[in-house]
């Protein structure tokens, strides 16, 4: 089957928002194409809200006026009051909806393009860049908190309007403020700042993309992030760190021992990463161009998570979970509990990794037989993903030259998984 419907439905809010990159809306439409259950349930997301107030035309309500008052006076009074207090609540609604649509907004994020001081007042205020290309004013106040993540850009300097270096901020905004101006002489709808955070500042080496195209390098808090020049952020790489141990929530975890613990910490830190930075930017730009604007472009982000699943009496399985621009991808690894150190995959099982193989294709019945002599060729042990209940194989895009998606087979602990696996690496709840 395709990619996990647990998966899927983590994607449909942000598939109904239009804010996936082409490729994972690709993976969703081709999902739900296959599956009934995800396709009901974008379709309950998508239905209409029912409303338990109709409508009421305002020739229906006159008629109705005239009625009661023909019916007499202090009916026609108290028929009058009411519609009388229809009306009112009805100005109030347009007067609410109308403050509603012409309210402040409730944060920005962006580059900040220009510093402006008053001289007289000592007034400062910065112009913000936001992804959507445009430009708002901010001022600083008195009570603006400013967070900094880096020693070398200071809340204070960053209050009094002292840096000159580019930088990457998130606001939360306050009232309206008085417009400023840009350099080009633009006024700018202008707010208060009540909190600003800068979370990142722009390095001085770009880099160049296949085409010769140069992108800004930004270096986050715990990320990079890719922008062209005065143009859309492109790729938003949130950089994975390894799991805090103790903070797992496996009892089996927890108890490992501190030797054990260090080993594992020490080859997720050095084989962690599942992508490729720059391959993931050149997919960025592609999904750029294909949008063809950037008002219709959505930043591509990537993020790697790696946690524990299950554990054996032996063994503790870790899953690793990547969603990037060019693809997505899931891998599964195994620890020693004892020592922590790397299990093979290939060494949970008593067959060889070619019978394996064969044994899985049949259960899952492929019997096509292009389809079957690529899986053939493409499959190894590292495939293979371990959770309480299932074991699957998970063939990436790409992997499989006849399919455009990720490709996976689930298959339960029956008699033919069980006989080929040592008992010491079967899962727990088995």
């Amino acid at each position: 089957m395709k990619i996990p419907c647990n998966v899927i439905r983590d994607l449909l809010p942000l598939y109904q928002d239009g804010v996936c990159s082409p490729e994972s809306c690709q993976l969703v439409e081709a999902h739900m194409e296959e599956c009934p259950q995800c396709r009901a349930e974008w379709e309950r997301m998508r239905a209409p809200l029912a409303t338990d107030h109709p409508q009421v035309e305002e020739r229906t309500v006159a008629q109705a006026a005239s009625s009661a008052w023909k019916r007499g006076r202090r009916q026609a009074f108290s028929k009058g009051f009411i519609l009388a207090a229809v009306l009112v609540g009805v100005v109030c609604g347009l007067v609410a909806l109308w403050a509603w649509c012409n309210r402040s907004p409730l944060e920005v994020t962006g580059q900040i393009l220009e510093t402006h001081v008053n001289s007289t007042t000592g007034d400062v205020a910065y112009v913000v860049y936001t992804p959507r290309r445009d430009q708002v004013g901010l001022l600083m106040e008195e009570n603006t908190k400013v967070i900094s993540f880096f020693d070398t850009y200071t809340d204070q300097a960053f209050r009094d309007g002292a840096i000159d270096d580019a930088l990457h901020i998130y606001a939360e905004l306050g009232s309206t403020a008085e417009s400023i101006s840009n350099r080009d002489g633009k006024k700018l709808p202008t707010y208060s700042a009540r909190l600003v955070e800068i979370d990142a500042y722009q390095t001085p080496d770009p880099v160049l993309l296949e085409d010769g195209t140069q992108v800004e390098v930004w270096q986050k808090n715990g990320g990079v992030l890719y922008a062209l020049p005065n143009g859309p952020e492109l790729l938003d790489v949130h950089t994975p760190t390894p799991p805090a141990i103790g903070m797992a929530g496996l009892e089996d975890l927890e108890q490992l021992s501190q030797e054990a613990q260090e080993n594992i910490i020490a080859y997720l830190e050095k084989h962690f990463q599942l992508y490729d930075e720059l391959e993931e930017l050149e997919a960025a730009y592609q999904s750029y161009l294909q949008a063809g604007s950037p008002a219709s472009f959505s930043t591509c982000l990537v993020t790697q998570t790696f946690s524990p699943t299950v554990s054996s009496p032996k063994v503790i399985y870790f899953t690793t979970t990547l969603y990037a621009p060019s693809k997505y991808q899931e891998a599964c690894t195994a620890f020693y509990k004892d020592t922590g150190e790397l299990v093979d995959m290939e060494d949970l099982f008593t067959c060889t990794q070619e019978e394996l193989g064969q044994v899985l294709l049949d259960e899952a019945g492929i019997t096509d037989p292009t389809l079957r002599q690529e899986m053939e060729d493409a499959f190894e042990p590292d495939r293979l993903i371990l959770s309480s209940d299932l074991l699957r194989v998970q063939y990436e895009a790409g992997s499989l030259p006849s399919q455009d998606a990720t490709y996976s087979l689930s298959f339960d602990y029956d008699d033919t998984i069980l006989e080929r696996m040592h008992a010491w690496a079967v899962p727990d709840s088995q």
